[in-house]
């Protein structure tokens, strides 16, 4: 079993092992089945020559030999003497058992039966023994042959293996190295190509750091250049229209002075030249607003067929001119009040006529506006020189117009479309064009249709209201600019007679705490003790009827809302510049009366454009020693701070400029004085993104303007 079961395993190996060893392993199982055979042979002749069959066939041959003899044997019968001794030897004797049978022979012949037996059976044996002997040594001999001959074809085959393990091995270890040289180089390659990475990547992060702090720079610089020249552009604009508007009044004064017809000529050229700066000059205030986020749009129910009709009527004269005529077909649908703003609209389709006439020869422009699903068109159609397809997306660009040569030829300065399309985009709706070359043009303007339901029209003549229930009442105003408490204490003298001011903040708990008050006004941000912190002072100060007190605030910042200021416990908010209306209503609803409203009196304001006296006039019901007292106070406020304003410039203190500006802006408001408080304006915003050049000249120019108005102010009191 152990040699058929090796032999079944190397049956196995051979399926795996190369064949050049497969003839070894057969070899092996042929001496293998050899030295079964043996093996076997050995076993089989001493299993049939044991000494068991030696015996059986002695026993056997005995039983033969006992057989004859008792053929020829009788028995003899013994005599008395011979039975006693047999007796006795019996008695003396042990008793042994025999294995032959006792048979009737006699003693002589039966030895000699058993000798010759014997004898034959030690012969025979110890032949079997000899040949057994022979036969074990033979197969002994062979299975040592085979024993050998396995041995060595083992040996050889193992040999062979352990040859084929080294190469094995040899191999294994090369192509380790080489593994191991390959890794060993891939290692290096990747290692070096990781350090060539990183410095590209540190390369280009460092290139990055320097193009973004480059693109930092110049778009720092993009932004002064934008400031600089929407400060251009503010400051050259506001400058010409003084002096255009003094060229076109003694333009009128001149044409009705009794000139020829040549000098009447020459004026007429005049006024065309000063128009035309005039519009542009417009043209440019308006793209500046733009571009600085600085046109506000109002929401007031108005009749817009009537304002559509009154714009074309006004633009009849200029299309006469020309010979054109000028149309409109207005949809009576449109004849009811709607919520817009009737100014912006009337600017826009007022552009556009003016350029439908300016661009026809001869023909037509025709006006069209129609209420179609909740939205109006207005559309305004011309014959003129047209608009080429590629051209229609450039003549919305600043700056731009559809031919090269149309600003030689017809003047402008390509802004009005653009005014045109970004005004109607803040009104909510769309600007659209249809034209070919040389067959016309197409603006149609599509805005949103509001109606105005119950609203009533805003109504022309302006109105203020009447408070009686101040008489009587107490009031303290807070504020670190003079001016600001001389125009409040000269208004509200007129309301109540017991008006106390207080520039220095810090001083206003003393004063709360010594004397009663009914209603505080205060503004927020002032030096030492700002607004906010005033008011969580009072709010929590120990005494009721001070923790309780009425207190408005009074700012000119415009990025808080009303929640803002109430929700840090003031009573209510009212904006700077003052208007004097809402205070006055306010102040009713504080004190729980209601407030009646009267017509005002008509005001002569200054016709030069720089101020307007307007407002403070209200305010003083045309009191001119009122009015000069503020003015005074003004003119006096006005010199300290452009002094300061001068210093904090060339300290580069920040945070003076602003809190100086802010301290200007109310009261330049309150006179109209936008020239000045435009500029104003971005020092108290934005000063600190602002370069110093930038703030020098802007401050510059500021104190300049002011001793100009400071100029028309004292010819104003005197």
């Amino acid at each position: 079993q152990l040699i058929d079961s090796i032999n079944n395993e190397i049956q196995d190996i051979k399926t795996d092992v190369e064949s050049t060893q497969v003839p070894k392993f057969d070899s092996i199982q042929l001496l293998l089945t050899r030295k079964k055979n043996s093996v076997a042979e050995i076993i089989q002749y001493r299993k049939d020559n044991t000494q068991e069959n030696a015996v059986q066939q002695s026993i056997t041959g005995i039983y033969n030999v006992k057989d004859s003899i008792l053929g020829t044997v009788k028995p003899v019968k013994t005599n008395e003497r011979y039975q006693w001794r047999q007796l006795v030897n019996s008695l003396l004797t042990p008793r042994q058992m025999d294995s032959l049978s006792k048979l009737p022979v006699s003693n002589d012949s039966l030895a000699m039966a058993f000798d010759k037996v014997l004898t034959k059976l030690l012969i025979r044996d110890n032949a079997l023994k000899y040949q057994l002997y022979r036969k074990e040594q033979k197969l002994l001999e062979e299975n040592r042959i085979i024993s050998d001959q396995l041995r060595v074809i083992l040996a050889t085959v193992e040999n062979e293996f352990l040859q084929d393990s080294y190469s094995d091995i040899t191999e294994t270890e090369d192509a380790i190295k080489k593994t191991i040289d390959i890794m060993a180089w891939v290692g290096a390659a990747t290692l070096l190509l990781l350090i060539v990475f990183a410095w590209m990547i540190i390369r280009d992060l460092a290139s990055n750091q320097n193009y973004r702090k480059q693109l930092e720079l110049l778009n720092e610089e993009n932004e002064g250049l934008l400031r600089s020249k929407s400060m251009l552009m503010a400051t050259v604009t506001h400058d010409l229209q003084t002096p255009l508007g003094s060229i076109v009044g003694f333009h009128d004064l001149l044409k009705n002075s009794g000139i020829n017809v040549k000098q009447g000529q020459y004026l007429e050229n005049i006024r065309e030249s000063a128009d035309y700066i005039l519009k542009l000059v417009n043209d440019l205030l308006d793209f500046s607003k733009l571009e600085n986020n600085r046109i506000t749009i109002e929401k007031v129910s108005f009749n817009l067929k009537n304002s559509i009709e009154n714009t074309c009527r006004a633009l009849e004269p200029l299309a006469h001119t020309k010979n054109i005529e000028l149309n409109w077909d207005l949809d009576e649908d449109l004849n009811r009040n709607f919520i817009s703003d009737p100014y912006r609209i009337k600017q826009v389709l007022t552009n556009l006529i003016s350029n439908s006439i300016k661009f026809t020869k001869e023909g037509s422009v025709e006006i069209t506006a129609r209420l179609v699903n909740q939205n109006i068109y207005i559309s305004v159609l011309d014959t003129g020189i047209g608009i080429a397809r590629e051209k229609h997306g450039d003549v919305f660009k600043e700056f731009t117009q559809a031919h090269s040569g149309i600003e030689k030829k017809f003047g402008g300065t390509g802004l009005g479309l653009t005014i045109s399309k970004r005004i109607v985009e803040l009104l909510d709706g769309t600007l659209q064009l249809e034209s070919e070359e040389g067959q016309g043009s197409i603006f149609t303007i599509i805005l949103p249709a509001i109606p105005a339901g119950d609203l009533q029209p805003r109504t022309v003549e302006p109105l203020i209201t009447e408070c009686h229930a101040l008489q009587g009442k107490r009031i303290l105003v807070v504020d670190d600019d003079n001016v600001q408490l001389s125009l409040m204490k000269e208004v509200l003298s007129i309301y109540s007679e017991n008006v106390t001011t207080e520039i220095n903040s810090s001083f206003v708990m003393a004063l709360l705490e010594t004397d009663y008050y009914d209603i505080v006004l205060t503004d927020i941000q002032m030096p030492i003790l700002d607004g906010f912190d005033l008011i969580t002072l009072i709010r929590h100060h120990a005494k009721r009827r001070i923790a309780q007190l009425p207190v408005i605030a009074l700012s000119g910042k415009r990025d808080l809302t009303e929640s803002d200021f109430t929700s840090r416990g003031f009573t209510a908010h009212h904006p700077k510049p003052i208007n004097m209306e809402t205070l006055l209503a306010l102040l009713c609803d504080l004190t729980g009366e209601e407030t009646h409203l009267v017509p005002k009196a008509t005001i002569q304001s200054n016709t030069n454009g720089l101020y307007s006296l307007k407002s403070l006039s209200q305010f003083t019901y045309g009191d001119s020693d009122a009015l000069k007292i503020i003015l005074t106070t003004f003119i006096a406020s006005a010199y300290e701070n452009c002094d300061v304003l001068q210093g904090a410039s060339s300290e580069k203190d920040r945070q003076k400029v602003s809190d100086t500006a802010h301290k200007m802006i109310p009261m330049l408001k309150q006179m109209e004085v936008h020239s000045i408080a435009n500029l104003l304006m971005p020092l108290e915003d934005n000063v600190e993104n602002m370069e110093w050049e930038e703030v020098s000249m802007r401050v510059h120019s500021i104190c300049r303007k002011m001793a100009q108005l400071i100029i028309e102010l004292e010819k104003e009191i005197s």
